[in-house]
């Protein structure tokens, strides 16, 4: 009797194989290529660096290239801090990656802080309580890159600090940029975002990014700075807010406000002679007592 190759048998059969064998293929390509998606994903995070920061083209070919200002000799220098404390920690990052199950050869140029956040791992994120988490992150990592922009002369020109947080449909992520006093803004600009294209979605507008070089961060070392409606021009503590974006421009102010204050890099900016505020130590344990007690609730609906 020949075989009916239409059977239903045969059908599950063909149907089993190619999904077998597209998932191999799509699995083999994955890890294949995952060295070159990290590769271009940390040339884009330098490229956007190396923007804010505010180095011209000519800047950039005359070091040999963006990762060329990166690292030893270059205008670029990356360093692991302690966002508890304000200090240097690269040796305590590496022991804490490699005691969460993470080792890491490179901890300056491969810390991935959120993967930390997302990790939810105690020895390095920690929970927050709804009362601080005003970005909807509900855990903090413990360790942050900060990064260092020096002039031709060697001398620091700016300071570059990765920030993030919620706005209406997606995690913002970006860089601030700030001058050597630590209190006025030199840059700010996102590098992903699923906001509203239009809408909340023109916070890569160069146009509005032009309206925060200059702006004063900290009024009396407190975060001051905010995205408010109309014209905010005279205002060296505001920013014009996003027309139709009022949740976005919610977010970009909540995240400038818990970055650059004491839950955030406020410790480091407060160590090296900047106005903001070190987190009050006894506050921070009723915080931290309190947040293992009782899960935290993001004030902000995300996972």
């Amino acid at each position: 009797m020949p075989l009916n190759k239409d059977s239903l048998g045969n059908t599950l059969i063909v149907a089993t194989v190619l999904c077998l064998v597209c998932a191999l293929l799509v699995s083999t390509a994955a890890v294949g290529l995952k060295s070159i998606q990290d590769a271009n994903a940390l040339l884009d995070r330098r490229t956007n660096i190396v923007s804010v920061s505010g180095l011209s083209d000519e800047d950039v070919a005359a070091a040999g290239g963006v990762d060329k200002l990166f690292g030893d000799g270059g205008r670029i220098e990356a360093f692991v801090i302690d966002l508890d404390t304000g200090e240097l920690a690269p040796d305590a990052c590496q022991e804490a990656m490699t005691a969460a199950g993470k080792s890491i050869e490179d901890i300056i140029k491969d810390y991935d802080q959120i993967w930390c956040s997302k990790s939810k791992k105690t020895e390095v994120a920690q929970q927050l309580d709804k009362k601080t988490d005003t970005i909807g992150i509900k855990w903090r990592e413990k360790f942050s890159h900060v990064f260092i922009v020096k002039d031709s002369g060697g001398q620091v020109a700016k300071y570059v600090f990765p920030v993030r947080g919620y706005g209406l449909w997606s995690m913002m992520q970006g860089f601030m940029a700030v001058d050597p006093d630590l209190q006025t803004v030199a840059g700010l600009t996102f590098y992903e975002h699923g906001e509203t294209p239009g809408l909340g979605g023109e916070i890569t507008n160069p146009q509005w990014k032009k309206k925060w070089i200059g702006k004063k961060i900290y009024d009396n070392s407190e975060v001051n700075l905010a995205v408010l409606k109309g014209d905010q021009s005279g205002d060296p503590y505001a920013v014009d807010a996003l027309s139709g974006a009022t949740i976005t421009s919610n977010g970009v102010t909540n995240l400038i406000d818990f970055w650059m204050g004491p839950n955030g890099f406020g410790p480091y900016i407060a160590n090296n002679g900047g106005p903001a505020p070190k987190a009050d130590p006894a506050e921070e344990k009723e915080e931290a007592t309190t947040a293992n007690k009782t899960p935290a609730m993001s004030g902000v609906n995300h996972g």
